[in-house]
């Protein structure tokens, strides 16, 4: 069983980027968890509730991927050190990592970036200060760091990770 925890923020993350992978993901027979900063309630920025664990509840080595959903919920989160902690642990083992939308730049303010090529919702700004090679795509893939630049690629997202993860796992 493929275990996959996709991270959103408490407040304003962007249904599609996460419904959409999710049922991709659980239609694939795989398990979801989403996890936030607190254990409840999380709201999307159209209003929709979904119950989330506490990211501090989980373990990371349960889990094959470790996903971040964009949405404007993310803006203020770039220097997040919980997130920044979690995405260093991850990177040092062989778990698939992945950001959609704005995530990205918190991928690339943690660290875990550096010398990677990516995409991003917004622009590269915060990606030329972190040594981040930005491509100007819907997805893309390095080693097993997958990103995607926002809601219209989160199908694209979901199926690219579902090759790597039926290729590598």
């Amino acid at each position: 069983m493929v275990d996959i925890l996709m991270w959103v923020a408490q407040e304003g993350f962007r249904d599609e980027e996460l419904f959409i992978p999710k049922s991709v993901f659980e239609q694939k027979g795989y398990n979801v968890d989403v996890v936030s900063h607190k254990n409840g309630t999380a709201w999307s920025k159209f209003g929709k509730k979904i119950e989330v664990k506490g990211i501090e509840e989980i373990n990371l080595e349960e889990y094959d991927a470790f996903l971040l959903v964009g949405g404007p919920g993310t803006i203020n989160l770039i220097d997040d050190k919980t997130l920044h902690q979690y995405l260093k642990e991850s990177e040092k083992t062989e778990r698939l990592l992945g950001g959609i939308c704005y995530a990205p730049n918190i991928m690339a303010k943690s660290g875990i970036l550096d010398g990677r090529k990516a995409t991003v919702w917004g622009g590269a700004d915060i990606f030329e200060k972190e040594n981040v090679t930005f491509e100007d795509k819907d997805v893309v893939m390095d080693g097993r760091i997958i990103t995607a630049n926002g809601p219209d690629a989160a199908n694209e997202w979901a199926n690219v990770i579902i090759n790597y993860i039926e290729s590598n796992l």
